[in-house]
């Protein structure tokens, strides 16, 4: 196969672009078939793998982090004919190589994935509001998840935009944590009614640098996994803290969870709804009356890396 690495040194927090000069030599000791290509910014992702095929590239290959590879898989999904996607994990998070099973994520295990073309489908996602939509990989969240991640860009002059960084602001944001009005559907039928603390819906488990938010999640069963939690104070929030990471957060009293093919959210309240998706804040419009989230079956074709991993 031929590839193109699309290679975003700003991954990681800057810290991707030290990593670069050894990935490269990996790559070359792999004899993998590569041309690199750098972006600095979201839309040039898009541009360059967009045009991937146009310049008889058979597989896209993306050196950067969680966003990167987003960007890279929007441009992707709606063409007809699409390259393999790979991911050369370079960033903080680096979520979606571990919902795809590939734990503990290592550069190393994914050059030899790259290098072996075994390729799997899998899943993707698209949030629809009236008016508009957008694509999403692996993790979407609406609420708490949403502001913490909103405070956490916001604060990024002070603090670092790592998982520290992410972390420190949760815990400040759960001294007096909001809560939001809604129902929500799975497939047309009402499963929670009330007020929220979060609802978080993934194609993929992990979101947020290894926290399982949708923990039954599964990127390529055709499945949206989600789970909606009741409003918390301080001490539940820090009671169950561990559960996020563990997998555990779905066996709380707190949690109702569904699976489906598409989530419809329908606020009781005009308030702005907050909104991630891929772990970037995304404003869907003034005060929208639903946001959807469906799922795509079966829409990327990627190196398959979970068989390296293990």
């Amino acid at each position: 196969m031929k590839w193109l690495v699309i290679v975003n040194k700003k991954a990681g927090g800057g810290s991707a672009g030290g990593l670069w000069i050894s990935t490269e030599n990996s790559l070359i000791a792999a004899g993998i078939d590569y041309t690199a290509r750098f972006t600095e910014a979201p839309a040039q992702t898009r541009l360059i793998a967009s045009n991937a095929l146009n310049f008889g590239f058979d597989g896209i290959a993306v050196f950067g982090g969680d966003g990167t590879i987003s960007d890279a898989a929007a441009a992707i999904s709606p063409m007809i004919e699409k390259p393999v996607l790979a991911f050369l994990p370079a960033g903080s998070g680096n979520d979606w190589m571990r919902s795809m099973g590939c734990v503990p994520v290592s550069m190393d295990s994914c050059i030899k994935a790259i290098a072996s073309e075994k390729t799997k489908l899998i899943d993707s996602g698209m949030c629809v509001w009236p008016g508009g939509s957008r694509f999403f990989l692996n993790s979407a969240g609406v609420g708490f998840d949403a502001l913490v991640l909103k405070r956490t860009v916001a604060g990024r002059r002070f603090l670092p935009f790592n998982q520290p960084g992410y972390l420190l602001t949760l815990a400040v944001s759960a001294l007096f944590p909001p809560h939001w009005r809604a129902t929500v559907y799975c497939d047309g039928k009402p499963f929670y009614k009330g007020d929220y603390l979060t609802i978080t819906t993934g194609v993929g488990r992990y979101s947020g640098g290894g926290m399982l938010l949708s923990p039954c999640a599964a990127p390529d069963d055709g499945f949206l996994d989600t789970l909606c939690l009741s409003p918390m104070n301080f001490f539940s929030i820090a009671g169950n803290f561990s559960r996020i990471f563990d997998g555990t957060l779905h066996k709380t009293k707190w949690a109702t969870g569904a699976r489906g093919k598409v989530i419809r959210i329908e606020h009781a309240t005009e308030s702005s709804i907050i909104l991630e998706l891929d772990g970037e804040i995304v404003v869907p419009g003034v005060s929208p009356d639903y946001i959807e989230f469906i799922s795509r079956p079966e829409d990327l074709l990627v190196i398959d890396s979970f068989s390296e991993s293990h």
